[in-house]
């Protein structure tokens, strides 16, 4: 089966021959490691950018190919707000664009039309989908709603103001799911077939769970119906502990639910069997950068084992892997997914 077809069972909670496995964005991972920073990758000729991707996901056997990940703050600039790249990593936004509530009537959702950068990632895109030629799922990850709120008026600010200021909250992240919508339609249009969701501002680790079922959860909705519409498939990734809040997660939309290393694999096939996909959980600090290659793949075993045999499980890091990550050792990560074959032996 093509890996397409692998991740299409995944998501269909249907029995696969082969463990799927793949990368989560590893933008900056895919450039840097062909010697380009994301910056630099902006100033290359669309085709050279689109050839280093394809070339680098292929290379580690990913299920995915993701299509120019990292660039999530790049529409913050579209909308004026200011960014500032790294030498390695992705960008930063370095000022909110949003002082006020107020603020937000003067933003224009159309600007991310004209940007001159978001241009150029759209016809990287459209290259790397005509190198996919079907193959693979092209993917893209960027920030979804709440923490596109949290980017653009400040996430401290947010979250006073979802005790303070709860429907000027809501009005802002209505807001941002509209904007999320727009920008995946531009995607959508130039060959990607897959959009995760990206929520660290969205963690248990930041926000409680009531405030989280209160203005996360119907966003997440409104994007994920938005998205099923076009017939794409989607996902949703949190960082950090999100145990108390999984059930939650069941119905909102999203076909997979990718999962922290602090989030128990066991209780995630209690809560989503047969019911959601779910994807995760190697350290992709702690073990994909700095174990060795026979470490990964001991801890990519216990993930599987966690996970438990029925269909439904992605094997994946835990969240984005720093751009230094050897390459030796995210194909031990995958490696050790297709060989975990559906009869029982791995």
């Amino acid at each position: 089966m093509k890996p397409k077809e692998i991740i299409t069972g995944l998501l269909d909670l249907k029995p696969t021959p082969r463990l799927p496995a793949s990368l989560m964005s590893a933008g900056a991972w895919a450039l840097n490691s062909n010697g380009l920073s994301l910056e630099k990758a902006l100033a290359a000729p669309a085709e050279e950018a689109a050839e280093i991707l394809y070339r680098a996901y292929n290379s580690v056997d990913s299920d995915i190919v993701w299509a120019m990940s990292g660039y999530n703050n790049i529409v913050i600039g579209a909308l004026g707000g200011r960014i500032k790249f790294r030498l390695k990593g992705t960008p930063d936004v370095i000022e909110t664009l949003i002082k006020d509530h107020r603020d937000l009537d003067r933003l224009n959702i159309n600007k991310i039309k004209d940007d001159e950068k978001i241009r150029f990632i759209l016809k990287v895109s459209r290259l790397l989908a005509k190198k996919v030629n079907g193959e693979n799922y092209l993917a893209l990850t960027r920030w979804g709603p709440f923490t596109l709120a949290g980017l653009l008026y400040g996430a401290e600010n947010l979250m006073r103001d979802v005790y303070k200021k709860p429907d000027a909250v809501r009005r802002l992240i209505d807001f941002t799911a509209k904007l999320y919508i727009a920008y995946a339609e531009l995607y959508i249009d130039n060959g990607v077939d897959f959009f995760l969701l990206a929520e660290p501002t969205a963690s248990g680790d930041m926000i409680s769970r009531k405030h989280f079922e209160a203005f996360a959860v119907p966003a997440f909705r409104k994007v994920f119906d938005a998205l099923k519409a076009k017939k794409v498939r989607t996902a949703l990734h949190i960082c950090g502990n999100i145990e108390n809040r999984l059930d939650l997660l069941n119905g909102i939309g999203a076909e997979l639910i990718s999962v922290d290393y602090k989030v128990s694999l066991k209780k995630c096939r209690d809560i989503f069997d047969k019911k959601t996909a779910f994807a995760g959980n190697v350290n992709p600090a702690g073990v994909m950068l700095k174990e060795s290659p026979e470490g990964v793949a001991k801890v990519s075993r216990e993930c599987i084992a966690d996970a438990g045999s029925e269909p439904g499980f992605l094997l994946m890091p835990g969240c984005d892997i720093p751009p230094a990550t050897p390459a030796d050792n995210i194909r031990a990560l995958t490696r050790t997914g297709r060989e975990y074959l559906f009869n029982g032996a791995a």
